[in-house]
């Protein structure tokens, strides 16, 4: 099969007033910052006691107020050691109390109240027992109530994973970076590890010279100590959690940037650097001279200074995510910082769409915080739709204003399934934390509100922001203040239930509506319903109701009408505005494309609004175009409808809508072989002329339209044309035939190497093989992808080794690409799902991060059977101590295989037909 069009389904287990910010003189230094009293949710009530473990928050015994950590580390060691010092309020006379930690020996626990020091015993309970990490710490004698200070002294392994503190080595050197969130500190340090513990940190790190050392906040002092080690202090920060805790410590290039200027918001400069593995320093330049520009459009939007004292942006040698929103010290992957010269426009979108996600967080998630991990939807969902705005007040020009709509079109997938999630859902276990990150959060989260952006008004919203920063700056707060926030702000209290209607109970709104009309005369207004959207095959059971700000526009004698209402009912009508009782010539039932729904039509209404795309807005042809797939696959359009619609798709001048048309062409490709030529021959001819008309060019098409129709017309559509080209552009740029390699085209990189791996394997093994752990960030990537589309069972084997060996250059990440990619290799994917199987235990101790091992089951996300369905979920169940957390994942891929089998028995004979009619006409 062809990677670039299948990959993507195969994820590999693999976001009152405010205080003065914290300037650069001591005495505001000194000065600690107001402790923020945390409420507190769904915390287990009663006595805390050994033998009753808190699975999920824990006991309010003990509140926090300040740390102190202070850290010895050595990256050419395997582990770290240090003392921790927590300030505490004990809220009632206790024996014992709980602490996170894990993976960590306490050599030493004391707690001083009232001038005395009481010994505690550490306690660790098993992972059988408690897998996220707890600990009981038992008192020799009754700790009183009253204002405490627990101190620690501890030693811990550095993780090998991706988590916590951990290691990468690359060639000869070795660098510690961190990932906290959401539960990984205490695999770093002791301590209270959940969001409403939000208090400041205050750090000293002792490492080897020659070493740089960073965290959240400037560096106050590098004291020597002897025997070749320096202590590095640092300043206090405000108040955090524990998740937003950062450091890293190696042989790191820093590259000093010029200072942030001040503008009309923040008076000071601001200290910018960036920070990569040795020799990667001279790819920051990009990132960091576009920072400004994002930084100031949040500043302006917020109305309020980047709240803290330093940005560093590091690209971390290795990485389990995209980025990390650290105050003070963000992290990246290295794909996302480091660009060359030639970086194709695709990655320099990549880097601002996540680079202002994660300034967004600043505000949103870092100066205010979730109470508890069931409203972190609200810091993604917030940092996802404000920093696609963003992106948009950085370059209007840019075309950034679609990536919202985008994103929550595609959360409309999973929402679609049976099995999806509220947006805000409780957590019982901590071990199913990462059920909490997944595109419900992030994409359903930021189209929710951005329609609740457009249902009270841009402005409006904007008040009801600024008043929730004012409100909770350095504390806590949960989706409910936000909520009333918003209500505030607007002065709209419709509003709160409205928004709890989305975020409080799971699934996909399906609006339908219509006009009767008789002999071209209106008979009754427009009529609008709802349900809950359920495709072919779904078990999703009805009966559902959302309070739904619908939008409806549609046209009469070339004047275009808009209505709004709020639907809190199954059905209502929507007063449009006609002049007269003439039939308008198509509904548009999701104007703007503002709502987070779908929507449907009569197979008129439809062809009516097929023949009038060219009145719609982008966003409305794409709400347009999502639709009428999702109408296809609960099986109320026939194949012809939606083929004329996504053909129409093709033609539009917008290259987002152009991409999107593309849909369902992979589904056929691979369920239906028999039916490859005649679907080649569609595409040829709905694509080829464009992809050629833009090739080369300039502009959006050109940098990021044409790579994708190349990639299909190589792939699904066997253009001999296209693949030459692409050939020839692969050996150019790895040296193997004469030319100019800076000639070629870097934004088809990955579909060149694809086509040299397909028809010359033998010869392109090797050298991507070495650019694959040589190469850039976008080298290695290209160069990973093409390596699985090889056909030799030999090179698959040597790949899958190459997969499983920790000592080898590739990283875990990568490994997750080999492995995937692999498996939608027809060549070889039923034998690489019997090596998974075989060795999965080693594959996942060896490769996959600890915070990623409950999603091993989406593995298996590119099957289509009920037979694979069963497999599946009998392979998994049988190793689910492997994979703690593992359950919403299983699910939802076994739903996704079922909905596959539904869609090919039900609707994929007829789309054969329909797109191979034309090839069947021209023999």
């Amino acid at each position: 099969m062809t990677r670039a069009l299948f990959l993507s389904a195969a994820s590999l287990a693999v976001i009152a007033c405010s205080p003065t910010a914290p300037t650069s003189s001591s005495s505001e230094q000194d000065k600690a910052p107001a402790r923020v009293e945390a409420p507190v949710i769904n915390a287990p009530m009663g006595e805390a006691s050994r033998n009753n473990v808190p699975h999920a928050q824990l006991p309010t015994t003990i509140s926090t107020t300040a740390y102190r950590l202070d850290m010895v580390i050595d990256p050419k060691q395997d582990g770290m050691s240090g003392t921790v010092e927590i300030d505490v309020i004990v809220n009632e006379d206790t024996d014992g109390f709980w602490i996170h930690a894990r993976d960590i020996d306490v050599t030493e626990a004391t707690i001083s109240i009232d001038n005395e020091d009481i010994a505690l015993a550490f306690d660790p309970v098993p992972e059988s027992e408690a897998p996220s990490g707890l600990a009981w710490m038992r008192a020799e004698r009754t700790v009183p109530e009253g204002t405490a200070t627990l101190r620690m002294a501890y030693t811990t392994p550095y993780n090998q994973n991706l988590n916590s503190a951990y290691k990468v080595v690359r060639g000869a050197d070795a660098y510690i970076v961190t990932q906290m969130q959401p539960i990984a500190a205490r695999q770093a340090f002791p301590g209270f590890d959940e969001p409403r513990f939000k208090q400041p940190f205050t750090l000293s790190i002792t490492a080897p010279d020659g070493n740089v050392v960073v965290s959240n906040t400037p560096k106050t002092a590098e004291l020597p100590l002897g025997d070749n080690m320096i202590r590095h202090e640092f300043a206090q920060t405000r108040p955090l959690p524990t998740y937003l805790v950062a450091f890293a410590v190696g042989p790191y290039d820093v590259v000093e940037y010029e200072d942030i200027p001040p503008n009309s918001v923040r008076r000071r400069p601001l200290k910018l650097r960036g920070i990569a593995a040795k020799g990667e320093g001279k790819r920051l330049q990009y990132a960091l001279e576009n920072t400004d520009g994002l930084l100031t459009a949040f500043e302006e939007y917020f109305g309020t200074e980047y709240p803290y004292e330093k940005l560093d942006v590091i690209a971390a040698p290795d990485y389990a995510f995209g980025a990390m929103e650290n105050p003070g010290l963000i992290v990246y992957r290295e794909y996302l910082l480091l660009l060359d010269e030639n970086a194709p426009l695709s990655q320099k979108r990549a880097y601002a769409r996540v680079h202002a996600h994660e300034l967004a967080h600043m505000w949103f998630g870092n100066l205010v915080t979730p109470v508890w991990w069931e409203d972190i939807w609200l810091n993604e969902a917030f940092a996802t739709w404000m920093g696609n705005k963003g992106t948009t007040l950085w370059q209007p020009d840019g075309n950034f204003d679609n990536n919202t709509l985008r994103a929550s079109l595609g959360a409309m997938n999973t929402d679609s399934l049976a099995s999806t999630r509220r947006v805000r859902e409780p957590l019982a276990r901590s071990e199913r934390v990462m059920d909490q990150f997944d595109s419900i959060t992030y994409r359903k989260g930021g189209g929710v509100l951005d329609m609740f952006e457009s249902y009270v008004g841009p402005d409006a919203f904007q008040a009801g922001i600024r008043l929730h920063m004012e409100r909770y700056a350095d504390g806590v707060a949960t989706a409910n203040d936000f909520f009333q926030s918003i209500a505030d702000g607007s002065d709209n209290p419709d509003v709160v239930s409205a928004m709890k209607s989305f975020v409080d109970q799971p699934g996909l709104p399906l609006v339908s509506a219509s006009f009767d009309c008789e002999a071209g005369t209106i008979t009754a207004p427009l009529t609008i319903s709802q349900s809950r959207y359920a495709p072919l095959g779904s078990t999703v059971t009805q009966g559902q109701t959302w309070e739904i700000p619908v939008c409806a526009k549609t046209s009469q004698e070339e004047a275009q009408v808009k209505s709004c209402d709020l639907l809190k009912s199954d059905s209502g009508v929507l007063d449009i505005p006609l002049r007269d009782q003439t039939c308008p010539a198509y509904i548009m039932p999701n104007a703007d494309g503002a709502g987070y729904y779908r929507f449907t039509l009569d197979t008129d209404g439809w062809a009516a609004l097929i023949d009038n795309l060219d009145q719609l807005s982008t966003k409305e042809a794409l709400v347009t175009q999502d639709s009428l797939v999702a109408a296809f696959r609960a099986g109320a359009v026939d194949a012809q409808t939606f083929l004329t619609g996504m053909q129409a798709f093709a033609q539009h001048p917008e290259y987002d809508v152009a991409s999107g048309s593309t849909s369902l062409l992979g589904f056929v490709y691979a369920q239906f072989p028999d039916a490859r030529e005649g679907l080649a021959a569609y595409v040829r001819e709905t694509y080829g002329e464009r992809y050629r008309s833009t090739l080369g060019t300039e502009t959006i098409e050109g940098n990021l339209l044409a790579p994708t129709l190349g990639a299909m017309l190589a792939g699904i559509g066997n253009d001999e044309e296209v693949q030459a080209d692409l050939l020839s552009q692969a050996r150019v740029y790895l040296g193997l035939d004469e030319g100019d390699k800076a000639a070629v085209r870097s934004n088809s990189l990955g579909s060149a190497f694809d086509v040299l791996m397909r028809q010359q394997p033998e010869t392109g093994f090797e050298p991507l093989l070495g650019l694959a752990s040589t190469g850039s960030p976008l080298e290695k990537g290209a160069a990973l992808g093409a390596l699985t589309e090889t056909p030799l069972t030999d090179q698959a084997d040597r790949l899958l080794e190459i997969a499983l060996d920790a000592d080898n250059a590739i990283t875990g990440r990568q490994a997750g690409t080999l492995l995937g990619g692999l498996l939608y290799n027809e060549a070889h994917g039923d034998r690489v799902w019997g090596w998974y199987k075989e060795n999965f235990a080693d594959y996942l101790t060896a490769r996959v991060p600890d915070v990623r091992r409950g999603r091993a089951p989406l593995t298996a996300g590119g099957f289509c059977t009920e037979d694979r369905r069963n497999e599946v979920d009998a392979f998994y169940r049988r190793n689910s101590s492997l994979i703690p957390g593992y359950e919403r994942s299983l699910a939802q891929v076994e739903e996704r295989i079922s909905l596959c089998a539904a869609l090919k028995t039900a609707q994929g004979p007829s789309l054969v037909a329909a797109l191979t009619a034309g090839d069947d006409e021209g023999e």
